[in-house]
Order: C-alpha cells, then sequence, then structure tokens
C-alpha cells in the first residue's frame, strides 16, 4: 500500500451532518490541481507498476491475444440518408476511426472521406469524438470535440464540397447539438459551472458567435438539457430530464423564429418522449403506467383527455424507446429481462414481434435515419455472439443479415455457451444471472469466475459480447452478469425497488448470486472476483465490506463510493441531480440511510481480497 503523504495529516476534512463527524484523511485527493495530489497519484501508478510486474510476461501473452482478434481493416455496415449511405472505417494501425460516405447514384461506389479521427487526434494528449452531424443538404459535416476528458467540447464545421474548415467555432460548449433545416442554423447547449447543459443556444453560420440567440434555458439543476430532430425532421426537439421526469418542447423546423412550445408541464415521477406522424403526436409515457404506454394524440392539440392507446401498459413488458417511420413504428420493450422489438402498423394498428435471430440474446433498435423507408436497421448482440446489425422489412416481415462485427484468431460461436439463471433473493425475487463459458468446461468442479454488478439509475447491464473476454473464457473462466434491483433490466418496478430507501435490496442481489453461484459449486470463494465501474463499483464495495472472505479479488473501474461527501457537495456535477436516485442527506433519516450502506464510510479491519481500483484524474461524475 502507498503511504499517505505526512501533509494529508493536517487535511483531515471534517463533515459534519447531523451531529455525525467524519474525520476523512483522503479529502486533499479531490483537489486535482494540487502538485502533492499529482505527485501521489504518479506514485500509486508506480506502485501498480511494482505490483505486477510478475505478471508481465502474462500481459504481453493477454495483449498479443487482444490485438490478434482485433481485425484493424474494416468498415461499419451503411446507413442509408437520401441520397448517400454513411460509414466508418477502421484501419490497421490507426487508433481512430475515419468516417466516409458514398453516393448511392454512382455505380463505381466510390468513398468519399468526411471525416478522419486520426488527423485530428495528431499531437493532442487527449481526442474523443463527441459527436458528428452531417447537414440535411450533405453539404456541410459538424463535430463536436473533447481535447480535455472533462466532457466540454469544442464543435468545429466542414464544407464537404470544398473541403475547407468554416470560420465558425463554438468553443466550450457540450457535444450535444443538431442541424435546422436549413441546413445553416444549428442548435447547440451550453453548460454551467456544474457540467450541466442547461442552455439552448441557435447559431446561424456566418454570424459571429456572440449573436447566438439563446432559445430556451432551464435553471432547476436537477434537468439536464437535451436536443435532437424527430424522425419526420419537421421538428427540433428539446428534452428536459432529471432521473425520474420530463418535459419535452417542440420547435417547427421551418419556422425557425418561433417560440418553443411545450408539449405537457412536467410533473414529479413521470416521463414522456414524443414523436410526430402527420397531424398526430404519438406519446411514450409512464403516467398511469409504471412500465410505460404508447398513446397517440392530436399535433397541435395534444390534450390528455383525447389520447388513444397504441400499445397498452404491461405488467410483463416495459416499453423503452421508439423509432418513427412513414408506414410504421418500431417500439423497443423488455421481456423477461431481455430486449425485443414491437412494430406497430400506422394502417392497420396491427403489432407483432419482431423474431430475434437465432443465439441473439438482445434486439434494439439501431440507427435509422430515414423517415419514409420500410426497413429499420436493427441491433443485436450476446455473451457469445459478436455484434451484428439486421434489417427488418416491414412488408415482408422478415430481418436480413447486414453484417457481424469481425473477430480475428479463427472465433466460433458455436465453441462458447451463455445461459441464463434466476437467483431467489430476499422477498422471493427471481433475479436473472446471465453466464458465459467455453463449451467442454468441467462443470461437476468449481471454476474460476469473474462476477459483474451494476444496479443502478434504471439502466439495464446489456449481455454483450466482448473478444477481449475471450481471454478469460479460453482459459477455463466462467464470465456472469447480474441484473440487480435498481437497474431496468425487469421494467420500472425493478429499478423502484433498488433505489432510495430501497437501495439495500441491489446489494442484497448481488449477495445472492455470490452465494448462488458459490452453493451451486460453479465456483468457490478462492475463485471468485466481482467487478463494477461507477454505481456498480457500490455494490463490489458494499459486498466486501458485508462479507469481504466471499471472493478473492475486486476490480473496480472508477467506484461510486463516498456518497455522502458527494452528494453533499452541491458544488459538483451531479450532486443535486443525484438525490432522486440515492435521496437527499441533508436529511437526518436519510443520511443514516446511506451511512448505513455506503462503502467509505463502513472500512473496516478486516482480510479484504486484493482490490484493483482505477480513476480518471477529469473524470466529472465520481
Amino acid at each position: 500500500m502507498i503511504p499517505v503523504p505526512p501533509v494529508a495529516k493536517r487535511r483531515f476534512h471534517q463533515l459534519i451532518a447531523h451531529g455525525d463527524q467524519r474525520d476523512d484523511p483522503y479529502y486533499w485527493l479531490g483537489d486535482r490541481n494540487d502538485p502533492e495530489v499529482i505527485a501521489h497519484l504518479e506514485a500509486e501508478n508506480q506502485f501498480v507498476e511494482q505490483a505486477m510486474a510478475h505478471t508481465l510476461e502474462l500481459q504481453e501473452a493477454l495483449y498479443a491475444e487482444f490485438t490478434g482478434r482485433i481485425v484493424e481493416q474494416d468498415f461499419s455496415c451503411p446507413v442509408a440518408d437520401g441520397d448517400w449511405e454513411y460509414l466508418t472505417k477502421e484501419t490497421q494501425g490507426s487508433s481512430y476511426r475515419a468516417h466516409y460516405r458514398k453516393n448511392i447514384n454512382d455505380s463505381k461506389f466510390s468513398l468519399e472521406l468526411i471525416l478522419d479521427e486520426n488527423v485530428l487526434a495528431q499531437n493532442e494528449r487527449f481526442f474523443r469524438l463527441c459527436s458528428i452531424d452531417v447537414s440535411p443538404d450533405h453539404r456541410l459535416v459538424a463535430y463536436a470535440v473533447d481535447f480535455t476528458g472533462n466532457e466540454r467540447c469544442d464543435i468545429f464545421i466542414k464544407n464537404l464540397e470544398t473541403q475547407e474548415m468554416l470560420p465558425d467555432v463554438l468553443l466550450d460548449v457540450s457535444g450535444d447539438f443538431d442541424w435546422g433545416s436549413d441546413s445553416t442554423t444549428l442548435y447547440y447547449t451550453r453548460l454551467n459551472d456544474a457540467q450541466r447543459p442547461y442552455q439552448l443556444y441557435r447559431h446561424r453560420l456566418g454570424t459571429d458567435n456572440a449573436q447566438d440567440l439563446m432559445v430556451l434555458e432551464e435553471e432547476d439543476d436537477a434537468f439536464y438539457m437535451y436536443v435532437s430532430t424527430t424522425a419526420s425532421r419537421r421538428y427540433i426537439c428539446i428534452d428536459l430530464s432529471s432521473i425520474n421526469t420530463s418535459e419535452v418542447y417542440l420547435l417547427p423546423n421551418d419556422s425557425l423564429d418561433q417560440a418553443p412550445r411545450r408539449i405537457f408541464e412536467r410533473r414529479y415521477d413521470v416521463e414522456y418522449e414524443v414523436e410526430d406522424w402527420e397531424d398526430s403526436l404519438f406519446v411514450l409515457t409512464n403516467e398511469g403506467a409504471r412500465n410505460f404506454r404508447l398513446m397517440q394524440t392530436s399535433l397541435e392539440k395534444p390534450g390528455k383527455k383525447d389520447w388513444q392507446t397504441v400499445i397498452a401498459h404491461s405488467e410483463d413488458a416495459t416499453l423503452t424507446g421508439m423509432a418513427m417511420f412513414k408506414h410504421f413504428i418500431a417500439v423497443g420493450e423488455r421481456s423477461g429481462g431481455l430486449p425485443r422489438v414491437r412494430v406497430v402498423s400506422h394502417n392497420t394498428q396491427e403489432t407483432f414481434l419482431i423474431d430475434p435471430p437465432h443465439g441473439v440474446q438482445e434486439l434494439h433498435i439501431g440507427d435509422n435515419r430515414e423517415f419514409d423507408s420500410n426497413t429499420c436497421r436493427l441491433n443485436a448482440s450476446a455473451m457469445n455472439v459478436p455484434f451484428s446489425q439486421y434489417d427488418f422489412e416491414f412488408r415482408s416481415k422478415r430481418s436480413v443479415h447486414r453484417k457481424t462485427k469481425p473477430v480475428g484468431g479463427g472465433y466460433d460461436t458455436n465453441d462458447y455457451v451463455s445461459e441464463q439463471h434466476f437467483v431467489t433473493s430476499i422477498g422471493g425475487e427471481q433475479i436473472p444471472l446471465y453466464l458465459a463459458y467455453r463449451k467442454g468446461l468441467d462443470r461437476s468442479t468449481p471454476q474460476p469466475l469473474l462476477l459483474y454488478g451494476y444496479g443502478a439509475y434504471g439502466h439495464s447491464y446489456p449481455l454483450y459480447f466482448s473478444s477481449v473476454r475471450l481471454s478469460l473464457l479460453d482459459r477455463g473462466v466462467i464470465v456472469a452478469i447480474s441484473h440487480l434491483r435498481g437497474g431496468g433490466e425487469m421494467g420500472k418496478r425493478w429499478y423502484d425497488d433498488g433505489k432510495l430507501d430501497k437501495k439495500k435490496n441491489t446489494f442484497l442481489d448481488f449477495s445472492a448470486c455470490v452465494r448462488y453461484l458459490l452453493d451451486s459449486r460453479c465456483t468457490a470463494s478462492n475463485l471468485l472476483a466481482v467487478a463494477g465501474g461507477s454505481a456498480g463499483g457500490l455494490v463490489v464495495g458494499n459486498l466486501i465490506n458485508e462479507h469481504p472472505g466471499l471472493c478473492k479479488a475486486v476490480v473496480t473501474h472508477v467506484p461510486f463510493v463516498d456518497i455522502l461527501t458527494t452528494i453533499l457537495d452541491d458544488s459538483l456535477p451531479l450532486s443535486v441531480l443525484e438525490r432522486d436516485e440515492w435521496g437527499d442527506p441533508n436529511d437526518p433519516q436519510t443520511y443514516a440511510y446511506m451511512k448505513s450502506y455506503a462503502p467509505y464510510d463502513n472500512v473496516k479491519a478486516a482480510h479484504y481480497p486484493a482490490m484493483y481500483v482505477t480513476a480518471g484524474l477529469n473524470d466529472t461524475r465520481v
């Protein structure tokens, strides 16, 4: 262990709340501008190198395996948009993607380079392309870049006909923006000091940024602002969202000087999203429907009393999103813990589920840019099936395979197995647990196993394929993913039963999964590793505080373990927002409950498992 520098002993943070004093000798590490903090982090990194020195040969072997499975020369599946198809290319020896397009009317199918991320990243210590969008007339491309890692972006615009950069540059904004229908107007959001997107601005190309007009401002610190375009492209959509409440404004795309129109006034714990179709507005909402329902109403006068049911509420399936087309709607939903896609015909009101391709565990709506199309792009995956894309054809009701991401090294899906289990937790709840392992593994005796957990914010932990994971599976390690309460895998109730004053259910579910794996002899404590990132780090942190001997090793990525100090600090980006998820520690009863499970406040003298912890210097969240 790296010793705390002597100066740290003079920098105790005393958090006094409701008569409870917490002396925190590590609070000083929160100042990323302190040279002593940087020196300490550098010492930590040196310690890791020393501690892991005996594994260098294995690291090199693993790295060779990882890179050997990467097919570096590869194109993405083209996405149709008018006369163009857009795609990306990965090139051998390059760290980033290049963006291309081709004109479908060009018989030679020649590719045109739009943007090369590798060129943009040259000489930069950090680079991330946050978003990219071509103008409606396909003449310009706007893109947002983060050069620091703090999620504050600069937006640049390039003329695709002349390859020249426009003088219009929007500095220090969020990476969220969208084009107006005239292809000369750009809507973008600005961030406040707490990293919250709260203002929508309109920029007209060729004008000074100081003349940009503020279209809308959100003053409530619990709400974030996002901008998009409806599928018909008739409206700019402004979405204001907190953890459990939303409000939507629409702005006609052909009358950009109009003020945005609010659709429904926000109400606590009511969420909704909208899409326009002809003279109708489709509303996906949880109002009066815990697992959401799809309603249709008038576009001009969207009164709730006139709502017509398109897809009724169900206790067995949760609606998660929609993609609007001229002839049909594709609706994402989750049932039995797994995502699927339902289709509704505008003309006949017929509704049916798309049959998932063989072996697929998750089926999602993909990238669709054409409103007047009979084809819907779908994304498919499983723990043992590489990411795949299909085009669902509405008229024939068939799904056509378009692409499966290639895996080098002779990968064969049939060599691996994926299973779904259900684990009984407190109250008799059945927790979904998924296992992946190499076929032929001896399951009669305990095997090494890596278990992931998350369970927060209503997010669903994906059953994704990982080529890196194959190095574990090929060495006889079982990989497991748990779907804990607090996540969204089993509907809104699943989320509500793992937040606020029910948060401990998340930890009990994870502990139940560990017990199940041990009791069923899938693994043993000396063969078990657990992993979690961000809020998942809180889950594994709680486990090892409560049961330090249940596992052998822990991996946490930017773990959210000190929730009291974080959420009590209003200057941090997410503190106010987080109170709808975890509770407000300014309330004495809530404070006591949160402190009873917070990993940082419950460290004790115990024989803890080996731990590998990562953090980000410019992390804006944890």
